[in-house]
C-alpha cells in the first residue's frame, strides 16, 4: 500500500492571457463648420506631430467670406481716418471761433460711429479668418491615428468625426479574464507582456479591473504601460500577458488519493497508533497538474493512502509497500 506523509507547501498559479494594446486616451478630430472634404492626408497608424495636416474641406466659400471681410475692414478703417480728421478739424475751428459746438459734437459723433464700425469689421474679419483656418484640420498635439472615418468627396457635418486620434503617451494592454475566485488578487500583480508574434517585452502591474462581469462571463482587465516601454507596442497589436499568483501554503495529494463519501470528497488517512485507516472528509481548494490541493481536512504530517484506496474499508490495517507493520 502506498502511504504518503503530507506536508504544506507554497503554491503558485500562472495564467497566460491574450489581449490587445489600446491607447489610454483617445478622442475624435472633426471640423468646426463641416463641409465637403477635398483631402484626407492620414491613414490609420500614422504618427502625427503638432500642427500636422489631417484633412481639408473645400475652402472656396470661406476664402470668399474672408476676402469680403478684409475689404469691409479696409473701408471701415478709411472711414475712421476721415472721421478722425473731421473731428480734429472741427476742434481747431471751434478753438479759433470759426464753428459752433454743435458742429464739433456732430463730428465727434461721426468719429465714434466710424470707430464702432471699424471694430465690428475687425470682429467679422477675425471670424472669417478663423473659418478659413478651420477648413484645414490639424493635430493639436503629438498623436497616433487609430481610425479613419472620412474619405475625399464626403460632406461632413459640423463636429462629425473625421479621424480618431490617440495620445502618444501611455498605453494599456486590455485582457478579458474569466471571473475566477482569485480575480481580485490580479489587481496590482505584475504581468509580463510580450507581443503575440514575439519580440521584446516589458513588465507592468494590473492597473484596473472592471467592476462588472461582461455578458460572456469575463472581466475586462487593464495593464497600464508607461514611459519608453509603451513604445514597444503598437496600438491594436495583439499581446500575451503572463501573470503568476502566489497562493497560501496548502497540502497537495496525488489524484490517486482522492475518494468520496455520500457527503463529498475524502481521503484515507492512516492512524499512527494502530496503522488502521479511516475516511477523512476534505475540502478541495484546486485541481492542478501536480495533484489536488486540499483546503481543509488534513494537517501537515498526516499519513495518507496514495494508491490502492479501492481495497480499503474503515478500520482496515495497512502497511506501506516494502515495509513492516
Amino acid at each position: 500500500m502506498e502511504i504518503l506523509r503530507v506536508g504544506a507547501e507554497s503554491a503558485e498559479t500562472t495564467y497566460t492571457l491574450t489581449g490587445t494594446i489600446e491607447a489610454v486616451d483617445d478622442y475624435p478630430a472633426s471640423f468646426r463648420d463641416g463641409g465637403r472634404i477635398v483631402e484626407v492626408a492620414v491613414e490609420a497608424g500614422d504618427e502625427l506631430d503638432r500642427n500636422d495636416v489631417i484633412a481639408r474641406v473645400d475652402a472656396t466659400a470661406a476664402e470668399a467670406r474672408l476676402r469680403s471681410a478684409a475689404a469691409a475692414l479696409r473701408s471701415a478703417e478709411a472711414a475712421l481716418v476721415q472721421a478722425r480728421q473731421a473731428r480734429d478739424r472741427a476742434t481747431r475751428l471751434l478753438d479759433e471761433g470759426n464753428t459752433t459746438q454743435s458742429d464739433l459734437d456732430a463730428a465727434v459723433q461721426d468719429y465714434l460711429s466710424a470707430r464702432s464700425d471699424r471694430d465690428a469689421a475687425r470682429a467679422r474679419r477675425a471670424v472669417a479668418t478663423r473659418a478659413a483656418e478651420d477648413t484645414v484640420l490639424r493635430a493639436i498635439e503629438p498623436a497616433i491615428v487609430t481610425h479613419r472615418s472620412a474619405e475625399p468627396g464626403q460632406v461632413m457635418a459640423a463636429g462629425q468625426t473625421v479621424v480618431t486620434l490617440a495620445n502618444r503617451g501611455p498605453r494599456e494592454a486590455v485582457f478579458q479574464v474569466p471571473d475566477i475566485p482569485e480575480l481580485g488578487a490580479f489587481l496590482g500583480s505584475p504581468v509580463r507582456l510580450v507581443p503575440l508574434e514575439g519580440g521584446p517585452g516589458t513588465s507592468a502591474p494590473v492597473s484596473e479591473l472592471a467592476p462588472v462581469v461582461g455578458s460572456n462571463g469575463t472581466v475586462e482587465t487593464k495593464v497600464r504601460i508607461d514611459g519608453e516601454a509603451a513604445r514597444l507596442f503598437a496600438i491594436g497589436q495583439p499581446v500575451v500577458g503572463i501573470v503568476t499568483l502566489a497562493r497560501q501554503t496548502a497540502i497537495t495529494v496525488p489524484w490517486t488519493a482522492l475518494t468520496a463519501t455520500a457527503d463529498g470528497p475524502a481521503v484515507w488517512t492512516v492512524d499512527a497508533a494502530d496503522s488502521r485507516v479511516r475516511l477523512a472528509p476534505v475540502e478541495i481548494g484546486a485541481y492542478t497538474d501536480r495533484g489536488i490541493r486540499i483546503a481543509a481536512g488534513l494537517a501537515e504530517g498526516d499519513a495518507v493512502v496514495g494508491a490502492g484506496s479501492q481495497y480499503l474499508f474503515p478500520g482496515r490495517e495497512v502497511r506501506p509497500l516494502g515495509g513492516d507493520e
